[in-house]
């Protein structure tokens, strides 16, 4: 019977040639592997009935529990994905990881009852959270922030004297009874003040685990015991010597505390985590059953992102450990879910797949057949979301193949074509950008360069050019560019300014700065703040560093709460004259994703179906396939008379934009996509296939210019929907760009043709290494 995540059985619930071993999972039963269960929730209760009667425990202290939920589970992609991440998966037992958590914990502890648990995850989970544990509390986080925040927010959730046993989602514990006991002498430890965390005898020499070295060898049975100090991941000789020197236990990431001895060392070592997780927290103390609190986003963007082992364990002086012995793995990668399930290291299979002349696999599919023949060793696994193929023995190291992964939509191209691409935007444009769009004199980018690659510092720079450039540096880290430092440089740079000069005095962000900083404009404008919000979130996903996630928060509050209109979208009230602009509406929404996906910000989702359901309802013309660009104050348009010119561009940009919200979201845009490609396919390109700069309605070329700009962003589409063109389109588009607009050998281009063909202007924007990198990066 084979395991399937699309039918009833749990996932790998066929395991065809193991055998029982000692403390491993037991292998299901038929009735086990015929269903598709929810695992039932056990409320963990100080009520015990002895002889038929109620019997209240006098124990002073309870234990807690609280199951972290956080991250996406990349090294089990495309298993795991940040919609469904692992530990909402059937892995290693009967039931999700989340569920087998909880229900290993016991109803008492030597005499300490167990209180029911809170699951501490991302917002956007509670749909999930609440169908694997119907009656668990919850602490909702609006982003994540790592371990120490949330194991603080734990330990403001409880009672002073209450035991705070902190469980990841995602670990298999084999031998229930020796965690239980270990869990008995944490408390004995833990009542006395101490910060108590849970030790693994190492199997073998890891070097992907954390340890904690003891002052004398370790030994199952001891009590908790001093630890001597904690030792970050180690080469493997030095994970060979903590083997056989018998002192080292791996990290298992379990805690147990008294409430206030946390709260204690974390006002003495990291009291601006406690004071940020305090501040966004609605209410303090225990959480009721089923209940939920949500933390306010801007007090908890404050709390730096940093691991409770960095924040506190590290550092504090009465931390003890309890060695233990009980079958435990960390289910994070492909390896470690086939040692669990396939002991006997034959071959696992899952889904719609089959092999011949092979062992020791895992083959997992949820959609395309696999076929695989006369290989050992390897992982392939296959969802709608992708396929990976990996050695089982390398299956740790994905996760850089998996993010290139993400952001690779380009068709089979003419390599020469490709190379040469990747030339111009490795070797020319990005060095070149960071060499002279830097203004070392005054701070700041500056608004262009000449054709000779002068910078114009005299130029006044508009709000928009900074985070755009940020935009650009950071997306240059995502493809691996960072060439002397110049991308790392400039992206701290960039935000510095952003959290600077470039704020208006009123409130948000300036629109247009002196080249000194001083604000010529101190208005502020929908695009531009946008663009803050893309930028500062484009940062933060390629760096994770807390400033850039500030200024993204505090940027996404301020459009939110200064910038949303009363209907159903957003407006600039002190530049856009009265109007409504997509433009901006479209950036918002490319910002947003990026957010989204960056840190799973349910807000986010929000605004993301919000500008979604405004684009289907008011912008997209459905007569004609057209998005519209300029709207009264209540979003009407007199599309029978005169309109804004119609820009072929956007409507590539929104095409793009719109399969991004079905990657991520699941919502169907695929067929508004297509219509706006095949508008500005037929309506908006001259004969020669450049597309203008602006279009009536039907197709008279009103802007009969052509910008470098529309013609990247309608090779970015064809990118993603390579079906919407003949076969050898997108090559073609790549090949007239070189020909006409980019001055191959230099990181210069012409920014604009005019009707025949002649290339004008002088100047080369800042705003155009945006676009390079969108259309172009990924190559």
């Amino acid at each position: 019977m084979r395991g399937s995540l699309n039918g009833p059985e749990p996932f790998f619930a066929r395991n065809r040639h193991r055998q029982p071993t000692p403390k491993s999972t037991p292998p299901m039963s038929a009735t086990a592997q015929s269903h598709w269960t929810v695992a039932p929730f056990r409320l963990a209760t100080s009520i015990h009935f002895v002889s038929g009667r109620k019997t209240m425990l006098t124990n002073t202290h309870t234990v807690r529990p609280f199951i972290l939920c956080g991250g996406s589970g990349t090294r089990l992609w495309p298993l795991s994905t940040r919609e469904m991440p692992k530990q909402f998966h059937v892995l290693s037992g009967r039931h999700a990881m989340i569920s087998e958590t909880a229900n290993r914990l016991p109803n008492n502890i030597s005499g300490t009852p167990v209180a029911p648990v809170v699951a501490i995850a991302g917002a956007q989970w509670r749909s999930l959270l609440r169908q694997h544990l119907p009656g668990a509390g919850f602490l909702l986080e609006p982003f994540g922030r790592n371990s120490a925040p949330a194991v603080a927010a734990a330990a403001l959730s409880a009672d002073s004297d209450d035991l705070v046993l902190i469980l990841p989602a995602d670990h298999h514990i084999g031998d229930i009874p020796a965690f239980h006991e270990a869990l008995s002498r944490a408390v004995e430890a833990a009542t006395t003040g101490a910060l108590v965390t849970f030790g693994l005898h190492p199997e073998y020499a890891a070097t992907g685990y954390g340890y904690i070295e003891l002052n004398s060898t370790a030994d199952a049975e001891l009590s908790a015991a001093p630890v001597s100090r904690f030792v970050e991941k180690p080469d493997e000789p030095t994970a060979k010597a903590f083997l056989d020197g018998g002192r080292h236990l791996w990290n298992a990431g379990i805690f147990l505390f008294k409430a206030s001895s946390m709260i204690e060392a974390l006002e003495i070592h990291a009291p601006d985590i406690l004071n940020s997780v305090r501040n966004s927290l609605p209410t303090t103390g225990p959480l009721s059953i089923g209940e939920e609190r949500l933390f306010q986003r801007k007090s908890f963007s404050e709390a730096p992102s940093i691991s409770i082992d960095y924040a506190i364990m590290e550092k504090a002086d009465n931390v003890m450990v309890v060695p233990v012995a009980m079958d435990w793995t960390d289910l994070g990668d492909f390896r470690a879910l086939h040692a669990i399930r396939a002991p006997s290291g034959e071959s696992l299979l899952s889904g719609p797949t089959a092999e011949t002349g092979c062992r020791g696999n895992l083959v997992y599919s949820t959609g395309p057949r696999v076929a695989v023949h006369d290989l050992e060793g390897i992982v392939v696994a296959a969802s709608p979301s992708g396929v990976l193929v990996s050695r089982l023995d390398s299956a740790a190291g994905i996760r850089g193949a998996v993010e290139a992964a993400s952001r690779t939509t380009a068709p089979n191209f003419n390599p020469d074509l490709t190379a040469r691409a990747r030339a111009f935007i490795r070797d020319a444009m990005l060095p070149c950008w960071g060499e002279y769009g830097w203004d070392e004199k005054n701070g700041g980018f500056v608004e262009a360069l000449a054709g000779d690659l002068c910078p114009q510092t005299a130029k006044p720079r508009r709000g928009r050019v900074a985070p755009r450039q940020v935009f650009t540096f950071s997306t240059a880290l995502n493809i691996g560019w960072d060439k002397d430092g110049i991308a790392s440089r400039l992206v701290d740079q960039g935000l510095k300014f952003i959290d600077g000069p470039a704020r208006s005095p009123e409130g948000g962000w300036s629109h247009v700065l002196a080249p000194d900083q001083t604000p010529l404009d101190t208005r502020r404008d929908l695009y531009d703040h946008a663009f803050v919000a893309l930028g500062t979130s484009r940062a933060f996903d390629a760096t994770g560093d807390d400033t850039a996630e500030r200024l993204a928060v505090e940027a996404f509050e301020f459009i939110d709460t200064y910038l949303r209109d009363d209907g159903p979208g957003y407006t600039s009230p002190e530049t856009a004259d009265g109007k409504k602009l997509a433009n901006p509406h479209m950036h918002l929404l490319e910002a947003s994703l990026v957010w989204y996906e960056a840190s799973g910000d349910p807000i986010a989702r929000d605004r993301i179906d919000l500008l979604c359901g405004l684009f289907e309802s008011h912008m997209f013309d459905n007569r004609t396939g057209a998005l519209d660009e300029v709207f009264e104050q209540d979003w009407s348009i007199d599309r029978a008379g005169e309109c804004a010119p119609i820009e072929p561009g956007h409507c590539y940009e929104w095409a793009w934009l719109l399969s991004e919200v079905q990657r991520l979201t699941g919502r169907d845009t695929a067929s508004w996509a297509r219509r706006l490609i095949l508008f500005a396919d037929r309506f908006g390109r001259d004969e020669q296939g450049f597309s203008f700069d602006g279009v009536s309605r039907t197709g008279d070329p009103v802007l009969p210019t052509k910008r470098l700009w529309p013609q990247l962003e309608r090779f970015r589409a064809r990118l993603r929907f390579p079906e919407t063109a003949a076969p050898g389109e997108a090559d073609r588009e790549l090949e007239r760009l070189f020909a006409l607009y980019l001055i191959e050998g230099t990181p210069s281009w012409y920014d604009r043709l005019e009707p025949d063909y002649a290339p004008s202007g002088t100047l080369l924007p800042a705003s155009m290494p945006y676009h390079f990198m969108t259309a172009l990066g990924a190559l």
